[in-house]
């Protein structure tokens, strides 16, 4: 009996030695398979999408589908590491959009759907924190006799370096730039997808990325390259189509996403809360020339409220000054309400001097004002950053090879969001 105890006691340190041992690993940790319906998986198979767009620069962002199947190496102190098997399909947005791709719309099955899966590996710290360790990503467009069984009158897809795609490329970036008010020589960068049908009507579809041209344009409606500061940043992303004859008054459309600012030919209209600067506009009432005429007091303003002769002024006692609730004298003031003018008249007494001026002056009924060597105490509190600044004492494992095998879970394959053919 003493003799078991013993060899359990062993295997349970060489497992925690395993684990949680820094730079140790001599036995490996069994991976355990864990439901796909699970909240915290859910959580981070979305994370892991918005990560892997976020990390790529070309083609179109991806949109979760459903998890396929997920994994868990649990490993203590170091963490949680999470083998997710995502199918995803490819959105209508390009990867330098800034929409998320949860508003981006999935590409209809009319127009070659593009699907496939995504093998990612998510480390979860014990302090909440996640990282995108690794992904692979393989996908495929739907095949053309799929599509043409189920719609016969949709396009198919072109080769993007095709002269049909070139030249519709061109064609729609012309219309574009007549139609709006850029000032900047915008080029094609990179044609990402192009399509073509012949009936109902002859039509050719286009996506692809402009950039500016500093160095001129070629006939083919690219950026000039003599140097090496032609190749500029993408600036947006435009779509296109072209309808009947490209030589002969074709009907083009096209809408075009600009991902930086670019040079406009017209100044930005002012927003509505901006107030214009114009010295024309008397936004302010007049001041006065004459510092012995005071403003007349309204109407409605009791007797009281008149000011006194610069003659018959008190001396009164110093007020310490506060520079962040002081008022400039000099300047002109807004002026108020007849309203509040008449209710700051009642609060006064008879003996206010010349700093209590009337409403008219101040624009309004006058605040309390803090103590003069108030200043607000800011908590010294520990930034969250400061988590990544110190050395971890565990280090989690990875493995090599990607997990694969089917799951105990009927949860795995989960639901699928979108609809395919």
């Amino acid at each position: 009996m003493d003799k078991s105890i013993c060899t359990l006691l062993l295997q349970i340190s060489l497992h925690s030695l395993s684990v949680y041992g820094e730079g140790f690993v001599l036995m490996p940790v069994e991976l355990a398979p864990v439901p796909c319906n699970d909240k915290a998986v859910e959580k981070l198979s979305r994370l892991a999408v918005t990560y892997i767009n976020e990390d790529r620069t070309e083609g179109y962002k991806f949109a979760l589908n459903r998890i396929a199947n997920v994994h868990l190496h649990a490993q203590g102190p170091a963490g949680n590491v999470y083998y997710l098997d995502l199918d995803v399909l490819e959105t209508k947005c390009h990867t330098g959009s800034q929409k998320p791709w949860k508003r981006c719309d999935v590409r209809p099955f009319m127009e070659t759907q593009v699907s496939g899966n995504c093998n990612t590996t998510i480390l979860h710290t014990p302090e909440g924190f996640s990282y995108l360790y690794s992904y692979d990503c393989a996908l495929v467009p739907d095949p053309p006799e799929k599509l043409q069984q189920t719609c016969p009158t949709c396009p198919l897809l072109l080769p993007v370096d095709s002269p049909r795609a070139v030249t519709a490329a061109r064609v729609t970036l012309m219309s574009y730039k007549s139609q709006s008010t850029l000032g900047a020589e915008l080029g094609v960068k990179k044609i990402t997808r192009a399509a073509a049908q012949t009936v109902p009507v002859k039509a050719s579809f286009v996506e692809y990325t402009v950039q500016e041209c500093p160095e001129g344009m070629t006939e083919r409606g690219t950026c000039q390259r003599l140097t090496l500061n032609a190749d500029t940043e993408t600036a947006g992303f435009c779509t296109g189509s072209v309808h009947g004859d490209m030589n002969a008054h074709p009907d083009v459309k096209v809408s075009c996403e600009m991902f930086k600012n670019v040079d406009f030919l017209r100044p930005v209209q002012p927003q509505g809360h901006d107030l214009p600067l114009d010295p024309e506009i008397p936004t302010f009432p007049p001041q006065i020339d004459d510092p012995g005429n005071d403003l007349q007091p309204l109407p409605s303003d009791p007797p009281a409220a008149v000011q006194p002769a610069q003659s018959d002024l008190t001396p009164v006692d110093p007020v310490p000054f506060d520079p962040s609730v002081a008022v400039n004298p000099s300047g002109p003031l807004t002026s108020s309400s007849s309203e509040s003018a008449e209710g700051l008249v009642n609060q006064r007494s008879p003996a206010s001097g010349a700093f209590d001026s009337s409403s008219e002056e101040v624009g309004g009924p006058m605040a309390l004002r803090p103590p003069f060597n108030f200043r607000y105490q800011r908590r010294d509190r520990k930034k969250r950053q400061a988590l990544i600044e110190t050395s971890p004492s565990h280090y989690p494992v990875f493995l090599s090879d990607f997990p694969s095998g089917p799951s105990p879970f009927r949860s795995c394959p989960g639901p699928a969001r979108y609809t395919t053919v």
